[in-house]
């Protein structure tokens, strides 16, 4: 019989022991710090992954908070983008041009009311997030649009809008307010009457003759071309009628004036007999010698109707280039001199209502975040692109524009005031809308910032799942099942009560001396 002595039951009960107090005070540190281990060392099958996992979370954070700010400026810019789309959509119904109510301030009721939607406008464009101006492009620390006083009135010595469209005016409608077109008949007895209607030498202002025709076989029309090949004898556009008889009841001459923006008027007469014929008619001569005398009324009732025309749709395309002007690259700029004369660089002579980054780079690549390890986004925006500077520019123009007649209670000013008036209403609400299936600009670079909105909230949200599948996939490497550890403490007790009793007896110890 083998039998186990009394040093061998000794040692084996006292490394019984101490194996229980160290599982024991091990599953002890694992409730309280709810890890499995202190160290990787104690998970080593697990440590590898464990360690990635951390690593992915790590990334994740990094990301966090260039991907938080990312959300915030790119939702405000949509609202700010929403917002200026409203007030587009709103001053095309704000403006009629047959509303012409003047306020006590000398406004139209039109004219006021654009104008909060252009102050709407620009306050949008100075939007800004914790000092970031979300239209100013690169790190815009400051407001990038002037405000509308200085937009309007400039800052002396330099010009603002309505110093501009005041030049662009007088430039194109010309001092004697005829579009530069002006007109000659030859002298009575001279042979046939030849009636000239011609533009003057300043080149590049007011009306251009395209044509000149007349339905009367006893009228000749003939075009002369423009002939600046002689700047000592420079040749101006113009056009002449011969009247090599009395023209006839209904016979029509014509001319077609073209504008600034390329676009063309025509001012047709017809004879009449009538000497209350009105507007668009001459009177046929009944004197001694009426050829003449109707080649004179057929002058006079021209320079009438072009004189309207310059006072009311050439005055408002001045007024729209000037806005163009303004509002565009100044790069290499021409405006008209002080005297109307001639075309002068703009230099710096004028305010500046755009301050922010202003360069030929990408606007879009001035706000540039990557949001992911492989995903990097663009949302720089600036005011002076041409979305903005266009929807400024339609609002400014018509509310700088002055429809007040010198005299009220001259009804001929007033007609002009109303006619002019309406013809700049017209461009201005033209140029607002943008029907059927055709985006405004704002609406393209809203729908641009939109796609770069969802990029950035699908790679959040793909990030955050990502992230409580890492955590989750850790806690199971990790982390210990608290209540199980419970468990196995309880058990670990109950052991190590029993092996201290058996071992007790064999070394009479006490618990309390076993563990001191």
């Amino acid at each position: 019989m083998n039998t186990i002595g009394y040093s061998k039951s000794h040692s084996y009960m006292l490394d019984l022991l101490m194996q229980q107090k160290a599982q024991l005070e091990n599953k002890s540190i694992q409730l309280t710090s709810g890890l499995k281990s202190q160290t990787y060392g104690g998970i080593s099958s697990d440590a590898r992954m464990a360690l990635e996992l951390r690593r992915e979370i790590s990334n994740i954070e990094v990301y966090k908070d260039s991907n938080d700010i990312a959300s915030i400026q790119l939702e405000l810019m949509g609202k700010s983008l929403e917002h200026m789309e409203e007030m587009r959509a709103e001053s095309v119904s704000a403006i009629d041009d047959n509303n012409y109510t003047l306020t006590t301030g000398g406004q139209t009721t039109s004219q006021q009311a654009t104008e909060i939607m252009l102050h709407e406008t620009i306050s949008q464009l100075n939007s800004e997030v914790n000092g970031y101006y979300l239209f100013g492009g690169k790190d815009a620390a400051e407001p990038p649009v002037a405000s509308l006083d200085v937009i309007m009135e400039g800052q002396d010595p330099k010009l603002g809008l309505k110093d501009i469209m005041e030049r662009y005016e007088y430039a194109h409608v010309g001092s004697s307010e005829d579009g530069r077109i002006g007109s000659t008949l030859t002298p009575l007895g001279a042979g046939d009457p030849i009636l000239t209607i011609e533009k003057d030498n300043v080149e590049g202002f007011g009306f251009t003759i395209q044509s000149v025709s007349a339905s009367s076989t006893d009228v000749k029309a003939t075009d002369v071309e423009e002939d600046l090949t002689d700047p000592a004898n420079p040749k101006s556009n113009k056009g002449s009628f011969e009247f090599t008889a009395t023209p006839q009841v209904g016979d029509t001459l014509e001319i077609v004036l073209e504008l600034p923006d390329g676009s063309t008027s025509v001012v047709r007469l017809t004879a009449t007999d009538d000497p209350e014929g009105g507007e668009g008619t001459f009177l046929i001569g009944t004197g001694s010698n009426p050829t003449h005398e109707s080649a004179q009324n057929a002058q006079a009732a021209f320079k009438e109707a072009i004189e309207d025309l310059a006072k009311t749709k050439l005055r408002a395309v001045a007024d729209v280039k000037a806005g163009e002007a303004f509002f565009g690259d100044r790069s290499a700029l021409e405006i008209p001199t002080a005297d109307g004369s001639a075309l002068e660089a703009a230099g710096d002579q004028l305010v500046d209502w755009y301050t922010g980054t202003d360069n030929d780079d990408d606007p879009r690549a001035d706000k540039s975040v990557q949001i992911d390890d492989n995903v990097r986004v663009e949302y720089g925006a600036r005011a002076n692109e041409t979305a903005f500077a266009d929807q400024l520019r339609n609002l400014a123009v018509f509310v700088a524009a002055g429809f007040e007649a010198d005299d009220p209670d001259n009804e001929g000013q007033v007609a002009t005031a109303k006619s002019y008036y309406s013809e700049l209403a017209k461009m201005s609400e033209d140029a607002l809308s943008f029907a059927g299936d055709r985006n405004s600009g704002i609406q393209s670079v809203a729908a641009e910032m939109s796609v770069v909105n969802t990029t950035v909230k699908r790679t959040v949200e793909r990030q955050q799942q990502a992230s409580l599948s890492y955590h989750n996939t850790l806690t199971g490497l990790e982390r210990v099942d608290k209540t199980e550890v419970g468990t196995e403490i309880a058990v670990l007790r109950t052991d190590l009560d029993a092996s201290f009793q058996a071992t007790s007896i064999l070394l009479n110890l006490s618990i309390a001396n076993f563990l001191r």
